[in-house]
């Protein structure tokens, strides 16, 4: 089955009805109906959950927290060979800490970028990037 890690960028899109929100929501649709299995590493949904409070406040950040842990995803725990490939990540790549544990778990599961993060798009770090085109 095919496999896609989400990143915080297409998230945040998705939350802020931002561009690629309509792909985001086919991602999650195909995740639904079986053909896809979508994945989002833990680190990554705290991003969103402290640039959610940053930006609306704790109230809204765990009400947004609640509803993110019942999509169709399986959240991926940080162990800690997943910390030491990010930090190897981090270190060779331009990139920051939570994008580099994304990276880290689409290697880790072989599976697509869900992304448009210019960073993590410019890279070369030899995943697959998957975003709706242009």
């Amino acid at each position: 089955m095919r496999r896609a890690v989400v990143d915080s960028f297409a998230v945040l899109a998705w939350l802020k009805d931002e561009p690629g929100v309509r792909f985001v929501r086919s991602l999650f649709a195909a995740a639904e109906q079986g053909g896809l299995r979508l994945l989002v590493c833990a680190v990554n949904l705290g991003e969103v959950y402290y640039i959610t409070a940053k930006e609306r406040g704790m109230a809204r950040a765990e009400a947004v927290l609640g509803n993110l842990l019942h999509l169709p995803w399986n959240v991926l725990p940080v162990t800690n060979e997943l910390v030491w490939a990010a930090a190897r990540l981090k270190a060779r790549f331009r990139i920051s800490y939570a994008d580099a544990f994304a990276l880290a778990c689409a290697q880790e599961q072989e599976a697509e970028l869900v992304t448009n993060d210019p960073e993590l798009c410019a890279a070369q770090h030899g995943v697959a990037i998957l975003w709706e085109p242009a």
